[in-house]
């Protein structure tokens, strides 16, 4: 499958992304919910949250416990001594079956937590992939940044030979000094090296960029050869600030992550307050024993009974450890309400300052486009005099080697402008890329 992009596609989204330009990215970055080895990683976390969540339910079930003993045994009663050895078989066994009854509601907590670390769990899962989407959009357009400056790299290798061509003929004609040659070769010997490093560097990427998405390297072809223009956001983005701010609760991972955690310690907080209460079970077992009767202990009866009944436990005192722990749980529980308040200022100023960096890339972006287009103009006007015989070849070489300068230049505020925006709308929870999962927070 290729990653061929095209320019003519505008984006579905208010803001921009790369994907609204390269529809074989937007498979990708689907794809990676499954393949990327990273997410694999993560999809074992959320099962293990979900087994988490199933133990910290089975509090509230009943439990079924069981055991049984056989034993062939040869005893010799004290009573009756005359009798000497006698082979017995002695069975024992026990099944009990037990509910918890009333705890204060300490078992409906317990369950409660799990499932909220579920949900911390699957709050995760989405960061980490919605950062997985970000690094792949990110990796994918230095793709094409890369293969633009090594088709750079290798027009200035030809360029440089073919002046150093120029200049070893005039050094044959002794029409230039000895030492004269010496900066032709050396920018030769650069521009080689220029050219195998960039060719290094993109084999590379590719190849990181397959272990990143769990496929294989994609192959040149694959790789697209522009970077479209980017329309701007405009108002959306003071719309998206506006709505992020105006928020009661901000939706984003971080932000909801801690208020899990502070929904947690609340519980925790109820649960220890009930440590010094009578806790009550209700209990119902089958078992077998030896008992007995008399004073004569060697005089034993097996016993079969059939029971039902209710337990209470009640931790009378415990050295004030109880009090510590409600008094630590509370402390723990406004430690994490003031954290709060500080992530949800931070994450507000956050946000407010990926809008305003989002301006300056915006304009920096439309001075380089402007570049681009002087330069455009720049290497039709030396074609148009070298079609007249004005100029030498060289000269347009020249020229075209400063449009792909511009164009590199012109591609890299794009993709800047791109990247901000993903990083924006990861930021006020609107980042489209998450429906590929099926949960959103």
């Amino acid at each position: 499958m290729g990653l061929v992009g095209s320019g003519s596609i505008l984006p579905a989204a208010p803001v921009a992304l790369p994907e609204d330009f390269y529809p074989e990215l937007k498979v990708l970055l689907a794809d990676a919910t499954r393949q990327s080895p990273r997410m694999v990683s993560r999809m074992i976390d959320l099962e293990i949250a979900e087994q988490d969540r199933i133990s910290a339910r089975a509090g509230l079930l009943p439990s079924l416990s069981g055991s049984y003993t056989r034993q062939e045994a040869r005893d010799k009663r004290e009573d009756q001594p005359n009798l000497g050895r006698i082979d017995t078989t002695k069975t024992y066994y026990n099944l009990t079956l037990s509910q918890p009854l009333y705890y204060w509601g300490e078992r409906r907590n317990n369950a409660r937590m799990g499932e909220i670390r579920k949900q911390i769990a699957e709050g995760n899962y989405r960061e980490a992939y919605r950062n997985l989407a970000q690094e792949i959009r990110s990796q994918y357009l230095g793709l094409v940044v890369k293969k633009a400056y090594l088709a750079r790299a290798r027009f200035n290798l030809q360029y440089t030979k073919d002046l150093l061509a120029v200049a070893e003929d005039r050094l044959a004609k002794k029409v230039i000094a000895g030492p004269e040659i010496f900066a032709y070769r050396l920018n030769a010997e650069r521009a080689e090296i220029e050219a195998e490093r960039a060719e290094f560097d993109y084999n590379s990427s590719r190849e990181a960029f397959g272990r990143l998405t769990g496929r294989a390297a994609p192959g040149d072809a694959a790789i697209p050869a522009e970077v479209p223009v980017v329309p701007n956001a405009g108002d959306n983005l003071e719309r998206l600030l506006a709505q992020f701010l105006a928020a009661g609760d901000l939706p984003t991972t971080e932000a909801a992550n801690m208020r899990h955690n502070l929904k947690i310690e609340e519980l925790n907080y109820a649960n220890q307050k009930t440590r010094l209460k009578p806790k009550v079970s209700l209990s119902a077992a089958i078992n077998q024993d030896e008992q007995s009767y008399t004073i004569n202990t060697s005089q034993r009866t097996g016993v079969n009974s059939h029971y039902i009944g209710a337990s209470v436990y009640w931790t009378i005192f415990d050295g004030f450890s109880s009090q510590a722990a409600v008094r630590s749980s509370l402390l723990r529980k406004r430690q994490l309400e003031n954290d709060y308040k500080v992530a949800t200022e931070r994450l507000m100023a956050s946000a407010q300052s990926q809008v305003r960096n989002l301006d300056y890339a915006r304009r920096y972006k439309g001075i380089n486009e402007r570049f681009l287009d002087s330069a455009q103009s720049t290497l039709k006007s030396k074609r148009e005099e070298f079609a007249r015989g004005v100029i030498s070849e060289t000269d347009v070489s020249a020229a075209e080697l400063g449009f792909m300068d511009a164009r590199i230049t012109a591609f890299n505020s794009r993709i800047d402008y791109l990247l901000k925006s993903g990083d924006f709308l990861g930021t006020v929870a609107q980042d489209p890329v998450l429906d590929n999962l099926n949960t959103r927070p």
